[in-house]
């Protein structure tokens, strides 16, 4: 899984769906190899709860690591339903009533940030050392979850 900065990337509507064009080359997260595009997929972009938007994604893959990858633009948070936006504001304590979905997605969006956020906080500091890499101080939400993804080690967790 790679997320893409909002500066390395546009959307082209075509049809009803966006598509994600990459402004720069993709390298493997694992190996720094250059990843050559294998298809395409969509993905649902949920903006509210009846408003959602239909992405066309690159699967990307190294011929190196022998592995795919999905290219996804920073508005979205793999695994993740509702754009970046929504869960940032859930995260950062916005009122469940205030939020465009359910009361039961905000519960549960709330509960996986309370789950993973030391962890994201961890590989931040793993990161700064090992590679020198420095984040905002405190790390802004989706520089955070773009960083942990590239870093491949962002977890599938399901919260029921």
């Amino acid at each position: 899984m790679l997320l893409k900065a909002k500066d390395s990337y546009r959307l082209d509507e075509e049809g009803g769906i966006f598509v994600v064009i990459v402004l720069d080359t993709s390298h493997c997260p694992i190996c720094q190899s250059v990843l050559s595009m294998r298809a395409t997929r969509q993905r649902v972009w949920w903006k509210g709860e009846e408003d959602k938007e239909i992405l066309l994604i690159r699967r990307l893959y190294c011929d190196k690591c022998e592995r795919i990858h999905h290219e996804l633009p920073d508005c979205l948070v793999p695994y993740k339903r509702y754009g970046a936006d929504i869960i940032e504001n859930i995260a950062n304590g916005q009122a469940a009533e205030d939020a465009p979905c359910p009361e039961g997605a905000v519960r549960r969006l709330r509960e996986w940030w309370a789950a993973v956020k030391l962890y994201f906080l961890h590989i931040l500091l793993t990161l700064t050392e090992k590679f020198g890499v420095s984040f905002g101080s405190p790390p802004a939400f989706r520089e955070t979850v773009r960083a942990v993804a590239n870093s491949k080690r962002i977890p599938c967790l399901r919260l029921s």
